[in-house]
């Protein structure tokens, strides 16, 4: 075993045999799913769609459903990502469960995300549970995580907090990589910028994504799902021209300048970082979510933000691009699942996010 995996494991079980007294100390009570779902509604989610639903049983068990018309069968057309979703927002309800002694663990897979049906479906069977082992992470970190998708101010994300994202990734099985290195890392931000504009010219991809956009404030608070624009870091009305008269931005002065401005919001980026995963079965990838929501409150907690390249997985050209680029692991079963930019800026705008009460099924 990797020694750092090791020695986090190792704390986890040292301080497990306390936390969960010191939880129950404050509050005896079971929490209720309402309380959870009000941390947890602030997971990130794909395109912030905000897939997941729940339906309470009992105290201690509840249905984690998804709505298919927040799915994507564009871009998603699996719903790999969608199940991975749910995993993140599964971990997101447990680690606010842990405040009170408690997690929340999933207990059956009933049936993988499907874009095709027209109503809610059940995905997973969830149980409230006495906690194991002692939290690392607390659940404060659900609302202060960001998702950074402007400029960075130039510093390498830290060795600890590197190490600790490893450990993570160890813990479940993947493999962890990153670099410094500023030709690589202006390489992928310049494969991210070419993918940008060859989804541009597919036009079920663009259609799909224009639907998805928030272009104005009012749009972002009115349905509190989506892609504002604020948070992308660009004008509302660039992006909607981008989108709805793409042609008069595939060529000449205004590509240029559209590839100017998207590539300086990539300024100051100084470590990017990938991920090995199995990516075989819905068990795989669920747990790839709960995997990938303690990164990203590790880096809340230290201060730092991270910014997917969703693009560099999902579009193919791109992706052969990083697998022949990256230095992966060689005869590991586990693919290219996950790419990233981390590091430092002043903090970003926060989406909105549906209430509880929609989340929560009658």
């Amino acid at each position: 075993m990797h020694r750092r995996t090791f020695l986090y494991r190792t704390a986890l079980v040292s301080l497990g045999t306390f936390l969960p007294l010191l939880g129950r100390a404050r509050d005896t009570t079971i929490p209720t799913w309402e309380s959870l779902v009000d941390w947890a509604r602030w997971a990130p989610s794909v395109h912030n769609l905000q897939p997941h639903r729940l339906k309470i049983i009992s105290e201690t068990e509840a249905i984690l459903c998804y709505d298919p018309k927040f799915l994507l069968p564009v871009g998603d057309p699996k719903s790999d990502f969608a199940t991975a979703v749910m995993g993140v927002f599964t971990e997101s309800l447990s680690i606010a469960a842990a405040h009170y002694g408690f997690a929340v663990k999933k207990t059956e897979i009933i049936a993988k995300p499907d874009h095709t049906v027209e109503e809610i479906k059940p995905f997973a069977r969830l149980a409230l549970l006495p906690i194991e082992r002692s939290e690392p992470l607390h659940r404060d970190l659900l609302k202060e995580r960001r998702t950074a998708r402007n400029h960075y101010d130039g510093k390498p994300l830290s060795t600890l907090t590197l190490n600790t994202c490893e450990d993570i990734v160890n813990s479940f099985g993947g493999r962890f990589f990153h670099s410094n290195d500023e030709e690589l890392v202006d390489y992928i931000i310049k494969i991210n910028q070419e993918s940008l504009f060859e989804d541009l010219t597919a036009q079920d991809m663009r259609e799909e994504l224009d639907q998805l956009f928030r272009y104005s404030k009012k749009e972002a608070e009115e349905l509190k799902t989506g892609l504002w624009t604020k948070c992308m870091g660009f004008p509302g009305k660039l992006v909607k021209s981008v989108f709805r008269h793409h042609t008069r931005w595939t060529k000449g002065a205004r590509k240029q300048m559209l590839k100017q401005y998207y590539r300086g919001t990539f300024s100051g980026t100084a470590t990017v970082a990938w991920i090995q995963y199995p990516w075989t079965t819905n068990e795989n990838k669920f747990e790839f979510g709960r995997m990938l929501c303690r990164i990203w409150l590790q880096m809340a907690n230290d201060n730092a933000y991270m910014h997917p390249f969703g693009n560099l997985i999902t579009n193919p050209s791109a992706f052969e691009k990083m697998k022949t680029t990256l230095a992966l692991e060689q005869g590991n079963e586990a693919p290219l699942a996950f790419a990233f930019r981390a590091g430092y800026s002043k903090q970003p705008p926060r989406s909105y996010r549906i209430a509880t009460d929609q989340i929560i099924l009658p």
